[in-house]
């Protein structure tokens, strides 16, 4: 059993659900079918009035984006490894949750931690591989991006963490971010690594200017009905960003 405090962050920060079990999931095998993850990518992509399936993909790959980010607060911050028998994928509305059956937290060994993280990060990996590989056959989304798209809410939460820790604090944070970009990218059934990520920067479209980091991979939002490419979009040239900079101005001024 999880503690009320990490249930509660779980499920704020996270969305990843802990406690109460919704029969209306889709467990981790069923993932695996092709007609269920069709349906579910369907369901996905009318939630935000779209007609491309790679918006259901990318928007299913966010909350597991979320799920693997669960995984590494609670490694990195509490030397705890997030175990369970077994999950399930949650539709609520336009957003989600992933739903964990009988969790509980395994202490990291301090004398063997690293070892001890390797292994379970790679059986992680592993085990969500046919999920997302499922993912990318039946929303059109290369592996790759799908992947890719793991990365988005890793960083931003990595960031996050490391702006409010002290100095031996962020070396440590540092030592597991390390540690994700060497894992061995077959785990993922991939040629490289999603998290071994180069990022760039842009200039910030709000005053007073700021570094924004470009995404690891697009999320596909201008895809969505109504939908339009965000700031830090990946397929953005230098002349469509400063274009959608000016717009979000606009935007911002008749707020």
């Amino acid at each position: 059993m999880l503690d009320h405090t990490i249930i509660d962050i779980l499920q704020e920060q996270f969305f990843v659900n802990g406690q109460k079990v919704d029969q209306s999931g889709v467990p981790y095998r069923q993932l695996l079918d092709e007609k269920v993850m069709q349906q579910l990518i369907t369901s996905r992509t009318t939630q935000f009035s779209g007609t491309d399936h790679r918006v259901g993909g990318a928007n299913i790959m966010k909350w597991f984006g979320n799920f693997i980010t669960a995984h590494a607060y609670l490694y990195s911050i509490h030397d705890s490894w997030l175990s369970y028998d077994d999950f399930s994928f949650v539709e609520k509305g336009k957003k989600a949750e992933i739903q964990l059956i009988e969790p509980h937290l395994v202490a990291l060994d301090e004398t063997n931690r690293e070892n001890m993280l390797i292994e379970r990060l790679e059986a992680l990996f592993k085990m969500l591989q046919p999920i997302f590989e499922r993912v990318a056959s039946t929303s059109g989304l290369p592996i790759q991006q799908v992947c890719g798209l793991l990365s988005n809410p890793f960083y931003n939460q990595y960031q996050a963490w490391m702006n409010i820790s002290e100095a031996d604090e962020q070396l440590k944070l540092n030592d597991d971010l390390q540690l994700m970009r060497k894992l061995d990218p077959t785990v993922f059934g991939l040629n490289r690594n999603p998290f071994d990520v180069t990022f760039r920067y842009v200039d910030s479209w709000w005053e007073p200017v700021e570094p924004v980091r470009i995404k690891a991979a697009c999320c596909m939002s201008y895809l969505k009905g109504e939908g339009n490419y965000c700031f830090a979009c990946p397929k953005m040239n230098k002349k469509e960003r400063v274009k959608r900079a000016e717009q979000l101005r606009r935007e911002q001024q008749q707020s």
